[in-house]
């Protein structure tokens, strides 16, 4: 059996929920900012237990955690610790092929503070405007929805 995840469907998912728009922003959002963590692993873990504590949508907040897999990994996780490094000052030069887990884990917490403090600030700024943009699709699918369900 082939698994196949497309944006597209994603998205189509997300439409079809049933949950105020701002709760599924919302909860979007926060699997955003879960799948920029460093994590990488954990996240549909973390989505779970963040949505049944905030009361926030599972499925909106799981989806959120897709935007980061195999394919956007390296990228994200490169923004996180160029983010990182600028914060906290570290010069050390620190190219894409060295972030691998095995690399990750051998560097330590030096590494992994710069990544996490990254990953919370770009996590935060993505989170944002992706709150906002799913908001934004949403109001537009629901109008869209309401003024054929009207004619």
């Amino acid at each position: 059996m082939k698994l196949r995840i497309s944006y597209k469907n994603l998205l189509n998912t997300l439409l079809s929920l049933n949950d105020s728009k701002e709760k599924l922003a919302l909860s979007f959002a926060v699997g955003v900012f879960i799948s920029i963590n460093p994590f990488y692993g954990f996240h549909t873990m973390l989505a779970i237990v963040l949505s049944f504590l905030f009361k926030l949508n599972k499925a909106a907040t799981i989806i959120g955690t897709l935007l980061n897999n195999p394919w956007t990994m390296l990228p994200i996780y490169y923004i996180d610790y160029k983010i990182g490094a600028f914060i906290i000052g570290c010069n050390k030069q620190f190219s894409i092929k060295h972030l691998t887990f095995k690399a990750i884990l051998s560097q330590g917490k030096d590494i992994f503070a710069v990544l996490l403090i990254g990953s919370i600030i770009f996590g935060v700024i993505a989170s944002f405007i992706m709150y906002h943009i799913i908001k934004y699709i949403l109001s537009k699918y629901k109008r869209r929805i309401d003024d054929t369900a009207k004619r």
